[in-house]
């Protein structure tokens, strides 16, 4: 990891797969969340049988919402940053395109 450009596309790299793994977690959980209140109807049980399941689910979804917008709004946004204050370009992250939520982000904090 001595060469700056490999070390950024290698920390790039890691953050997307990061990125991704979280909106996989999320995606299961919300699944999790549906199976759940589906049994219970199914079942005929009580609301409250379900009520702190659903609650710990609910609060997980919420928590996963949380380190996405971590990951993805702040440490990507950081780590982009010093990046082009370190002189790396485009190139060096490997993958260019910023994200569309950063691109409307930033004409937001321009208008």
């Amino acid at each position: 990891m001595n060469d700056l450009s490999k070390s950024s596309r290698l920390a790039a790299s890691d953050l997307r797969r990061a990125e991704h793994s979280i909106q996989k977690a999320t995606r299961d959980a919300a699944q999790f969340l549906v199976t759940t209140l589906e049994l219970n109807e199914t079942h005929g049980l009580s609301p409250t049988f379900a009520q702190a399941t659903v609650k710990a689910t609910i609060g997980a979804l919420s928590a996963l919402a949380e380190s996405q917008h971590q990951l993805g709004f702040r440490a990507h946004v950081a780590i982009e940053k010093a990046g082009r204050a370190l002189g790396l370009t485009v190139t060096d992250w490997g993958v260019g395109d910023p994200k569309p939520a950063v691109v409307i982000e930033r004409e937001r904090s321009a208008a």
